[in-house]
């Protein structure tokens, strides 16, 4: 997969393509089945696939005060679309400049004279150019004249609920990680670097992995039962994500405890996948409490890898 940081970039790369445009942000349910549609049929017709983001989210430049955080740090988000087959990626730099472009030239100007779209994919919302005036009814209306065929991918519903970013990223954030994996079509997952702590899980018998996250969206606190992947290896883990109030109350982390494993991790790229919220976070009156509460955790968190069919290493 070509990745590009402006749609000028891509255009040499380009004679004929389908075209889907967004943000994006959790690739899920919905947003797959619109890029297999268009990876597919770009594939039928011989011509290039390309997914049209923006970086950073549109809201960051135009309203930051609303701007969601997003649910995959931008690096997973390519890795994803790799995944699904696509052949370019254009991450358009957003800036109050590009936000100027009324819809129509964007379309025009961009759309087709530069990523040369023969066929547009979108979904029933989309809306886009200058205060967000373009609709995909004007897109329909534009094709015959500007030579582009549209398709709709409409949305998903799972028990009768929309699947959105903004309701992923609300039961994230509430900690149920269980109910959002399946809107994503995979476990929500924090990444980023395994840095130095304070190293008290190891005086405790528990040596933890600490996350400097790059994912914004990160679960309610709690102890989890996680998946920690390393490159292209998975296994199961803890994680906790608070204040550590026995200790007294410090930073907000996110610490991972691999079972069976014994690696120097530190400076690694990671991510911790989230199967399943076991409890709050506690604040105990003495270590003997944490620690017998510790070895609870890994016990509860091995019958949920038991249930889900997740084997010691994964």
């Amino acid at each position: 997969m070509l990745v590009f940081n402006h749609i000028d970039d891509a255009t040499p790369s380009l004679t004929a393509s389908v075209v889907t445009i967004g943000n994006f942000d959790g690739v899920h349910l919905g947003h797959q089945a619109l890029v297999t549609r268009s990876v597919e049929e770009a594939r039928r017709r011989n011509e290039g696939s390309v997914i049209l983001t923006f970086e950073p989210h549109p809201l960051k430049v135009l309203a930051p005060q609303r701007a969601p955080r997003l649910i995959l740090a931008g690096e997973d988000k390519i890795e994803i679309f790799q995944d699904l087959g696509v052949d370019v990626l254009v991450n358009q730099r957003f800036d109050s400049s590009f936000a100027r472009l009324d819809a129509e030239t964007f379309v025009r100007q961009f759309v087709v004279d530069r990523l040369k779209a023969k066929k547009i994919w979108v979904g029933r919302d989309l809306r886009f150019g200058q205060g967000r005036k373009g609709s995909v009814e004007q897109l329909i209306d534009w094709g015959p004249k500007l030579g582009f065929e549209v398709s709709i991918v409409e949305p998903i519903l799972l028990n009768g609920v929309r699947v959105s970013s903004s309701h992923i990223r609300r039961l994230v954030e509430e900690g149920r990680v269980d109910e959002a994996s399946k809107s994503l079509g995979r476990y929500h997952f924090v990444s980023g670097t395994v840095v130095d702590g304070n190293r008290r899980g190891r005086g405790l018998g528990f040596p933890t992995a600490n996350i400097a996250s790059r994912t914004e969206v990160i679960p309610k606190n709690g102890i989890y039962a996680t998946l920690f992947c390393i490159d292209n290896e998975q296994w199961q883990s803890v994680s906790s994500i608070g204040v550590n109030p026995t200790f007294g109350v410090g930073p907000r982390t996110v610490e991972s405890y691999i079972l069976d494993f014994d690696q120097d991790i530190y400076g690694q790229t990671v991510k911790v996948a989230f199967l399943k919220r076991l409890r709050d976070e506690i604040k105990f009156a003495d270590i003997v409490g944490l620690i017998a509460q510790i070895h609870e955790d890994v016990k509860n968190a091995r019958a949920v890898f038991e249930s889900l069919g997740i084997a010691g290493r994964a």
